[in-house]
């Protein structure tokens, strides 16, 4: 079921941006099967560090609307997230980078797109 092309990637918090972004995937025709949302959760992590913790509970809530009916959602520790990426067609290499960037930065989350089309959503600065 992994497609020939590579993943789109984008680095997000778990807010209502997301759900800005998911809206316009789906009303481009993307289907929740071309969509994933995969949420860092440093507390099903092996290392609890304050500072994740922190930001990872800042931002929980903030995102408005049903995302699981719109986009697969997963939420898991670091070495799921790396696994889960995997399945959805990245290297190794890069499933371990994006998960370090995920953890050492202020975002929470990754939206993941199936063959992304041109310019449906914003790229990260």
């Amino acid at each position: 079921m992994i497609s020939a092309t590579k993943p789109f990637v984008k680095f997000h918090r778990y807010d209502q941006e997301l759900v800005s972004d998911i809206q316009a995937l789906n009303s481009s025709g993307y289907h929740k099967d071309d969509i994933w949302v995969l949420k860092w959760n440093p507390d099903k992590n092996h290392s609890n560090q304050r500072n994740n913790f922190y930001k990872y509970s800042t931002h929980f809530e903030s995102a408005v609307g049903d995302i699981d009916s719109k986009a697969h959602f997963f939420d898991n520790g670091g070495e799921e997230l790396r696994t889960r990426l995997e399945k959805l067609g990245l290297t190794k290499d890069e499933c371990s980078s994006l998960v370090r960037e995920l953890q050492d930065t202020d975002y929470t989350c990754l939206l993941v797109v199936r063959d992304l089309k041109d310019n449906i959503i914003k790229m990260n600065d």
